[in-house]
């Protein structure tokens, strides 16, 4: 703590309109490392702490604090009088690793208490919101450890998160081995949204209508969300969140199962149409969620006579959607030059929508009905090129409020965003004593979500996450086909 508290200087950085969009959030993962060769130095307490302390003089935005001007700009002020020194917890816990093995690493057999945050940015006791949490569990008899590690996700994305991950867990091994003596291993990051505007080409590309109406449908509610304290638009939408009966699960598909998929989908394409896994599994989710959708309004149609009365009395405003909207999370790192090298952990994703009629979405799944809907996909990411990301920024760039648009439309639309993460390195997180035995997002994270997220090596295939409302996920456990094409692990 000493060295950061003497390393740190002082300076500001001002977040941009990607970092708002998903600002009320947390990317919160358990982490579980199991100690295999009964260490008794296992992944040591003070090695740990030191480490991660050492690794925020490399991630200063860490230790900032959010403010905010009511007007959709933010910024991360780091003031090196006034730290924001991320929550950094430890506790001991009478349950075994093996136990927790035993259960497939199911949410149920976590001991209480080990996420520390939700899935929201809210702030802590003291009313600061902090930017980083961290909890590590050691568990009976030194038997593993679980790392709850929680980021707030107006500092990074994705590929942030696991690189600070991996720089903590690297500095760690340095401190715990013999050349910890030597210079601390060489890194350079970019903090600087302008990273991004500044790869930018001159000529645009239109955005199309569907993700058009995502970013720039407004209202007077979506309006003053914006406009209030980002404490208070947390504390609204984790109330909202607690009342929605959210469900979580995890689904495990195994490579040989998606391999003979997509070939039987492939099959019903063109020769000249290549589709990837990708594209399958967005398909897949997009027709699942969309059957369990039309099921759940099917039967509140017919259950509530107060909702006929308001849909026949107002059908502009309640009547049932006749398209289900895929939100598809592109990258954009591998699609403007010199982002990756730049090393740039802010977040640098935009969201592109696939809309489709209901009736085509909920007509049953098969191969042939997957693909269409999974060259549509493949034709959407591929479209997202330098020219459609500039005029998506020019178009953010027109209100600065409409960061709250896209949290906006999702309650009432038929609707769920996929974000495929399987690359993210979180399994690269050695702090010495081996990778995880296994990495798991928290239960319940937002509705209408579902993210495609790293399989250990050893297990391969893919692992998918999804939360949605507790009536929808009952009609998705339901679901024949998706239930044939997957295996549900917790």
């Amino acid at each position: 703590m000493d060295k950061l508290l003497r390393g740190i200087q002082s300076h500001t950085i001002d977040l941009c309109t990607f970092d708002l969009i998903p600002s009320y959030v947390n990317i919160p993962f358990y982490f579980y490392y199991g100690n295999n060769t009964n260490d008794s130095d296992f992944m040591p307490a003070e090695q740990l702490r030191e480490s991660f302390y050492t690794a925020l003089l490399d991630f200063p935005i860490l230790v900032g604090h959010l403010e905010t001007d009511g007007s959709g700009h933010a910024k991360v002020v780091v003031d090196k009088d006034n730290l924001n020194v991320p929550e950094f917890l430890e506790s001991q816990s009478s349950v075994h690793f093996h136990d927790l093995q035993a259960a497939k690493f199911s949410w149920d057999a976590l001991p209480s208490g080990v996420n520390i945050v939700g899935a929201v940015t809210t702030a802590d006791s003291s009313g600061v919101i902090k930017a980083a949490n961290v909890h590590v569990v050691r568990l009976q008899d030194n038997s593993g450890i679980i790392l709850f590690i929680s980021m707030a996700h107006y500092i990074a994305d994705g590929v942030g998160y696991s690189t600070f991950v991996n720089r903590w867990a690297e500095l760690c091994r340095w401190i715990r081995s013999a050349s910890a003596t030597s210079e601390k291993p060489a890194c350079h990051y970019s903090f600087e949204r302008s990273t991004i505007f500044d790869k930018l080409p001159e000529d645009r590309k239109a955005v199309d209508g569907p993700t058009l109406e995502l970013i720039t449908t407004t209202g007077p509610l979506v309006r003053w969300l914006a406009w209030i304290s980002p404490k208070s638009r947390a504390t609204l939408i984790s109330k909202h969140f607690s009342i929605m009966s959210l469900k979580g699960h995890v689904f495990h598909i195994p490579a040989s199962r998606l391999a003979s998929l997509r070939a039987s989908v492939q099959g019903h394409l063109s020769s000249d149409t290549r589709i990837s896994d990708n594209d399958i599994l967005t398909a897949l989710l997009a027709m699942t969620a969309a059957q369990s959708e039309a099921e759940c309004r099917r039967d509140s149609a017919s259950a509530s006579y107060i909702s006929s009365l308001v849909s026949y009395l107002f059908p502009s405003m309640y009547a049932p959607d006749t398209r289900f909207v895929t939100q598809v999370v592109v990258d954009m790192r591998p699609r403007l030059k010199g982002l990756s090298a730049a090393n740039y952990t802010g977040n640098s994703v935009i969201t592109r929508c696939l809309a489709y009629s209901m009736e085509s979405l909920t007509s049953g799944i098969n191969e042939q009905s997957l693909a269409p809907i999974a060259k549509s996909v493949r034709q959407l990411v591929n479209g997202v090129d330098p020219q459609y990301i500039g005029q998506f920024v020019d178009t953010l760039h027109k209100d600065p409020l409409c960061f709250m648009y896209p949290a906006a439309y999702g309650p009432s639309k038929a609707t769920m965003m996929l974000s495929n993460q399987s690359r993210f390195p979180l399994y690269s997180a050695d702090f010495g004593n081996g990778i995880p035995t296994w990495v798991s997002p928290i239960q319940t994270l937002f509705p209408k979500f579902s993210s495609i997220i790293p399989a250990h090596p050893l297990t391969g295939g893919h692992v998918v996450y999804i939360c949605m409302a507790e009536q929808a996920m009952t009609k998705l456990l339901q679901n024949k086909f998706w239930m044939s094409a997957s295996d549900m692990l917790y």
